[in-house]
């Protein structure tokens, strides 16, 4: 008779109900169940051998459990496995359901197994409410190849979504990231992080303080400053937006790109960059250096074009008021334009060069390189030429419509000056009084330099000269000869500032 009406009693309580408003805990199905009564209404299950149990969506087994009413909680023990809504697996050795809360406490070899994704601790707790897991163990997510290993997370089942804290390790077959917060969406296969992090993938090391991480599109979107090293290639920015695979992205404010293939270091307020073929867009101020063989060209402008020929050699343009620095030479001009293929470098309209103790002028200018050193010299229409004598004092001039020169261990030797060619010339007494004025023209002229300074001149065809003694020290002047030594470029006004940092206190 009594356990007759034990069956009856069970069977009252495991009347299905799959409604979510239900959140009476229902007995399913148990080996042996044993019932007490208590006092004030208390009523104690004791089941055992596969035990089911149910909440409206949520299905409890385990093999044995101790169910109590009206608090409406349970103890569960044994190869426990909780389904939630068909979509999440939850396994462990002890469990404490909460039935009014609809939380339970997961303990021993903890798993919790989702469509996407695997997760081990030692304690679990689970709050069906908000469908979100919690630990604060030290503990392992698993999706595919990937393990994500952290002391603390929570994760959110409907919402496929995991918030780790402490000490976090995520390693797949591409990549390993260590950080110590990060949000991780498995569906999406997308990390963001917020903390010091650092990202290996192949042999590019990546360090950020905030930022995504898209796996499968290989996205990065870093913040707060961000570094990225990998072989022959530095870069950094406070914001960088970049793909792995394809090697391009964009960076924002304090950038820079170091590529050592290309020889160039670029640093700008805004650089848009792709490493091969090399493809570059950089906005205003723009710095900019490449390395030849035996100097190092230092430029700055407005704005920087970097594009990649068929056959690889790269074209370099800046615009804008640009200035350029070389050992040998130097110049500014509202284009520089570097073809790399030709090694030849053109500035207009109306460029003005240094060379030694000589200012260059004309409406437009090449200079042509040979393995990486000057080699030659063109300008074109209005050529002036203004070289300092010995002491400085005075400036002897030379004017004409084309120009060609040559270089000798980068130092500039020889010019030819063509079309109503004309000069004017100082001699200077020992002490450095002018003595007068030699004034000449010519179909065309040939000027030879030696250690900076214009040792001869050869005239040709149609020649005319005149030599005017003078006392005077008020300058004379061929039309546009006038110099402006104090505008020649130097290394340090075209190299970036660096900002000291600040003392501690």
């Amino acid at each position: 008779m009594k356990k007759a009406i034990l069956i009856c009693v069970a069977l009252f309580f495991s009347t299905p109900n799959t409604g979510w408003g239900q959140t009476k805990i229902q007995i399913i199905r148990s080996d042996t169940t044993d019932f007490i009564k208590g006092d004030n209404g208390a009523q104690t299950y004791y089941l055992k051998g596969n035990v089911a149990l149910r909440q409206d969506v949520a299905l409890m087994y385990c093999d044995s459990a101790v169910l109590y009413r009206p608090q409406n909680t349970f103890e569960a023990f044994g190869n426990i496995r909780v389904i939630q809504a068909d979509t999440v697996l939850i396994t462990g050795e002890e469990l404490t359901y909460e039935g009014d809360k609809r939380t339970f406490t997961i303990t021993d070899n903890v798993v919790l197994k989702t469509p996407s994704s695997k997760l081990a601790t030692k304690v679990l707790k689970y709050d069906r409410n908000t469908s979100t897991a919690y630990y604060l163990t030290r503990s392992t997510l698993e999706r595919k190849e990937l393990r994500i290993t952290s002391d603390v997370g929570n994760y959110n089942t409907e919402y496929e979504v995991v918030r780790l804290r402490g000490n976090i390790i995520a390693v797949d077959s591409a990549f390993k990231m260590t950080t110590d917060t990060l949000l991780y969406s498995p569906k999406k296969n997308k990390y963001s992080f917020a903390g010091p992090t650092e990202l290996i993938r192949d042999s590019t090391k990546l360090f950020c303080s905030r930022g995504t991480y898209s796996a499968d599109s290989t996205l990065l979107e870093l913040y707060d400053g961000a570094k990225m090293m990998a072989p022959k290639q530095y870069i950094e920015a406070d914001s960088l937006y970049y793909f792995l695979n394809s090697e391009d992205g964009t960076l924002h404010g304090n950038a820079m790109v170091a590529d050592s293939v290309e020889g160039f270091v670029l640093n700008s307020s805004f650089i848009d960059y792709k490493k091969s073929p090399v493809y570059v867009d950089a906005y205003q101020p723009v710095f900019y250096k490449q390395s030849m063989d035996n100097d190092t060209i230092y430029a700055k402008g407005d704005r920087l074009a970097i594009r990649s020929e068929l056959d690889s050699n790269k074209i370099v343009h800046l615009y804008g008021e640009t200035s350029f620095f070389s050992s040998d030479f130097q110049g500014i001009s509202p284009n520089f334009l570097y073809q790399e293929g030709a090694e030849e470098l053109a500035l207009y309209p109306y460029p003005t060069l240094w060379s030694g103790n000589s200012e260059f002028g004309a409406d437009s200018t090449a200079l042509k390189l040979k393995a990486d050193e000057l080699d030659s010299l063109f300008m074109l229409n209005n050529v002036t030429i203004t070289t300092a004598t010995k002491d400085s004092s005075y400036f002897d001039q030379t004017t004409g419509t084309k120009l060609k020169g040559n270089f000798l261990d980068n130092a500039l030797k020889t010019v030819r000056i063509d079309g109503n060619a004309q000069a004017l010339l100082h001699n200077v007494s020992e002490e450095g009084s002018i003595e007068g004025l030699n004034k000449s023209s010519c179909s065309w002229m040939k000027i030879v330099f030696q250690e900076d300074a214009l040792k001869r001149i050869r005239m040709a065809r149609d020649v005319e000269a005149t030599y005017t003694p003078k006392k005077s020290a008020v300058p004379e002047w061929l039309p546009g000869c006038q110099p402006a030594f104090e505008l020649r470029p130097n290394k340090s006004s075209l190299t970036l500032p660096v900002t000291p940092a600040p003392e501690q206190p």
